[in-house]
Formats: structure tokens, C-alpha cells, sequence
């Protein structure tokens, strides 16, 4: 263990140089990492913890917390989108073809439950909820109200985005933290680029298996 993280102190080090020194690219790289883990292909992607810790490492770093709100906020309702439409249009069969884990009948089960159970409110539990995003893609198969999906979809995006950066930033405030924040921050960075790398790896050798079988 201790072998690790002295390997790790120098990447981590370098990576929160990075971040102090292109901090302006945390917004877009917030919103694209955000966005992913709302679709059903961002499962693997910690999306929790990652708004907790940018929210805590932002004033320490000088980002500004309207334009992540904005970015969080924009990620999440454009994922919870894509997920709407690729239902609606797709449907789950050929959906299943390019993500057949996310989409096992198993899981599906446990997103049609949930939507039965709590109707459009599936929609705010989701985010939380460890149901890998699938009640905004059943919301599309069933040709949910448009209109009436927004609503929900902005409503949870904002609920959500706001509570998780607002936490990590009074975290982040805590003056006996304040020597560990450059941690935090190349902590972050890790956990996104290892999600990112994962999510591609997984979603790509899912396809692969599915359409050689």
C-alpha cells in the first residue's frame, strides 16, 4: 500500500499543476464527464463523488462555482436526453445490441420497477440511485410526455448538480483541510481519466462480445 501511493504522489502532483495551470478546461471537462455518466453507457463513471470533490477542491483552485453549477447542471440533463431519445427512437432491442450488460433483462426489471413504483419521480431517484441511469431511457421507451420529462429532467439535474457541488465546496472550506485540497484535486483527475478510460473499454468490449457471438 505504501509502495502505491509513493508511486501515485508525483502523477498526482503533476496532474494538480495541470488543473491550477488549465483550470478554465475543468468546465467543459466537468460537463462531458457528467454528461457520459448520465447516459447508460456511465455507469462505471463515480459521478457522486466526482461532483463532491470539484466542488471542494474549487475555491482553492479559482474556479468558479456559477459556471460548474452550469456545467454540471448542462452535463446531467443532456445525458438523461440522450438517454430519453435513444429509447424513444431505438427502443431497447437494438439498444441492447451496443450496450447488452447495461440492458440486461435483469436490470431493465429493476428500472421498470422503479418507474412503477415512483412514476416521474424515478426520473430525481435516479440520480442517486445506484440503477445505472435506465428509468430516463424507460421513460423513452414509453413515450413518456415530453414536455413533462424536461421538467423532471431539469429539475433533477439542478437538485442534484447543486446539493453534491454545494457539500464539497463547504467540505472543502474546512480550514484543517485546506493542506490535503492539491490532493483532492489531482485525486480528481485520476478518478476521471481511469472512469473515462473504463467506461470506453468496457462499453467496447461488450459490443465486440455481443456481435462475434
Amino acid at each position: 500500500m505504501y509502495l502505491i501511493t509513493a508511486a501515485l504522489v508525483p502523477i498526482i502532483s503533476t496532474l494538480t499543476e495541470e488543473s491550477l495551470t488549465y483550470g478554465i478546461w475543468m468546465y467543459p471537462l466537468l460537463f462531458i464527464v457528467i454528461m457520459i455518466a448520465s447516459t447508460i453507457f456511465g455507469g462505471l463513471i463515480p459521478d457522486n463523488t466526482i461532483l463532491f470533490l470539484t466542488g471542494a477542491v474549487a475555491l482553492d483552485n479559482g474556479l468558479s462555482m456559477d459556471w460548474l453549477f452550469v456545467m454540471a447542471v448542462g452535463g446531467g440533463f443532456v445525458g438523461y436526453e440522450i438517454n430519453y431519445w435513444s429509447g424513444r427512437l431505438f427502443g431497447i432491442t437494438i439498444c441492447r445490441g451496443v450496450c447488452p450488460v447495461v440492458l440486461h433483462k435483469k436490470n431493465v426489471r429493476k428500472a421498470l420497477d422503479m418507474m412503477n413504483q415512483f412514476g416521474s419521480a424515478a426520473l430525481i431517484l435516479s440520480r442517486v440511485m445506484p440503477v445505472m441511469n435506465l428509468p430516463s431511457f424507460i421513460a423513452g421507451v414509453n413515450a413518456m410526455d415530453y414536455r413533462r420529462f424536461i421538467g423532471f429532467n431539469l429539475i433533477s439535474s439542478a437538485v442534484w448538480g447543486g446539493t453534491l457541488l454545494t457539500l464539497g465546496y463547504y467540505f472543502g472550506s474546512i480550514p484543517l483541510l485546506n493542506e490535503y485540497l492539491d490532493l483532492l484535486a489531482g485525486l480528481l483527475l485520476v478518478i476521471i481519466t481511469v472512469a473515462l478510460i473504463l467506461v470506453f473499454v468496457v462499453t467496447a468490449r461488450d459490443y465486440v462480445k455481443q456481435n462475434s457471438g
